[in-house]
């Protein structure tokens, strides 16, 4: 930048810079003194140097290029103007017949000279720029010392009193608790807190242990008249087992607190409940009528069968060899006349027996062309990956009601959005063959989130994409 600066003009010279003044309608709105010798861009993103929402100008165009330390005019065929270098003075429309501008591949180029200065018009936009002398730097507006004061004028005594007193108060309260008023229990705060809030497990190891007595099988607890029973061994001293837990009845009671004579008053009483289920009308003595006899296991099955045919109905059992259906078993059980799936070829007819399939043709989306229009942080490829990953079913689902109304319909789609500051994709279009699609693709676009794009400086920014969709069925 330093380079730049200073090969401009020799050594003891004042450089020359760039003087732009932007008008609309014949009316300045904007003037700019461009002190280094840097690129000055051109259009509708805020990051141009001259950022101008009109209609016709394109995102970003470079009308002031650096070129080995010297400007060189850039304009189009759509652009209007004249350049004044000393005393020639030639129109932009004369500088592309006679040789004063080269051809580019999308503009024309023109040299200017440290004296130069001229005009650029397009549209109701007018650009005037002239190379002038570098005035000096203003410096920047400074209150008087006296009128500034110093630390000591901009604070408030009442209130810097009333926080001496609150912060002494606090450090205060806090040295007391800690240092003054901590008693001495042993350890240190953890340690206390540990205690205060687990209590120690204590333990009890019995010194006696007694072996488990062997079972006594039948054989061996029964004995006749002539056998004489074995000497029993001489009875030691054993300490008596843990008595189960009862009440103050002494009776033995289960894990919920019931005796063994309740448990089974229990089981008796529920199994007079589930006989009054499955009884009759007439066997029911507590009044009971759930009709449950019928569907108890083990019922008659005689009587089941005698209940079918009295209401019309037929019964048959599978398993002769004489009226083998289709399948090779006998009568098939079912009377249904409704659709059943019949492995992959689609829905088969149970009444009529042909197959009625209905296929939607599926459709084939791929990308054709990418682009973006700032250099940010979020690429053309990162914002594809997302929409591949995230949002291509909705894409497919769009072109699929198409397609369910023309088999055929294939074409190009063209997605144009912006990501601002946010992520929030903005300002949707989509544009292609069939106005149902572009509508139902724009909805999705709506809600579509990318990550945010960030200048060269690490700032957020907004980012504009246009990406090419080819859509082909299948």
């Amino acid at each position: 930048m330093a380079a730049a600066r200073h090969a401009a003009a020799p050594s003891g010279a004042r450089r020359r810079i760039l003087r732009i003044g932007v008008l609309l309608g014949g009316k300045i709105v904007e003037e700019k003194l461009i002190r280094e010798r840097v690129n000055v861009t051109l259009g509708q993103s805020a990051k141009n140097t001259f950022a101008i929402p009109i209609e016709g100008l394109p995102r970003q165009f470079t009308l002031f290029q650096v070129v080995d330390g010297r400007y060189v005019l850039n304009f189009t065929d759509k652009m209007d103007g004249r350049v004044s270098d000393g005393d020639r003075v030639m129109t932009l429309d004369v500088a592309r017949h006679q040789g004063g501008a080269q051809r580019q591949a999308e503009h024309w180029t023109m040299p200017l000279g440290e004296h130069a200065r001229g005009k650029v018009s397009i549209g109701e936009l007018t650009l005037l720029f002239q190379l002038v002398i570098e005035p000096p730097a203003q410096p920047r507006p400074m209150l008087p010392h006296s009128v500034r004061g110093t630390l000591a004028d901009r604070l408030d005594p009442r209130l810097m009193v009333v926080l001496a007193i609150s912060i002494t108060a606090h450090f205060g309260l806090m040295f007391w608790a800690l240092v003054i008023n901590d008693p001495d229990v042993g350890g240190g705060m953890a340690q206390r807190a540990a205690r205060a809030t687990f209590q120690e497990e204590s333990y009890e190891v019995r010194e006696e242990f007694v072996l488990p007595m062997e079972p006594v099988t039948g054989d061996q607890a029964t004995t006749t008249g002539d056998e004489k029973p074995a000497e029993e061994p001489p009875k030691t001293a054993q300490p008596k087992p843990d008595q189960p837990k009862g009440g103050g009845d002494g009776k033995p009671r289960d894990g919920g607190g019931r005796s063994a004579s309740d448990a089974v008053a229990l089981q008796d009483q529920s199994k007079a409940y589930a006989d009054m289920l499955f009884s009759d009308d007439q066997s029911s003595g507590g009044g009971f009528s759930g009709d449950m006899e019928r569907r108890k296991p083990g019922s008659d099955l005689g009587k089941q069968l005698d209940e079918v045919a009295a209401s019309g109905q037929q019964t048959a059992i599978g398993g002769g060899t004489a009226d083998r259906g289709p399948r090779g078993g006998g009568p098939q059980i079912g009377t249904g006349k409704g659709p059943v799936v019949e492995g992959p070829g689609g829905p088969t007819s149970a009444q009529g027996g042909a197959k009625t399939t209905e296929k939607v043709p599926e459709g084939r989306i791929s990308v054709s062309d990418k682009k973006s229009f700032d250099g940010t942080s979020l690429t053309p490829d990162a914002v594809l990956r997302k929409i591949m990953s995230a949002y291509m079913p909705g894409i497919k689902r769009c072109y699929k009601d198409l397609l369910k109304t023309d088999p055929g319909a294939r074409g190009k789609v063209k997605l144009e959005f912006t990501v601002n500051e946010s992520g929030r994709t903005v300002t949707p279009k989509a544009t292609g063959f069939n106005g149902e699609v572009d509508a139902c693709i724009k909805g999705l676009m709506a809600s579509w989130r990318f990550d945010v794009p960030k200048d060269a400086d690490g700032d957020p920014t907004d980012a504009s994409f246009e990406i090419a969709l080819q859509l082909v069925p299948d």
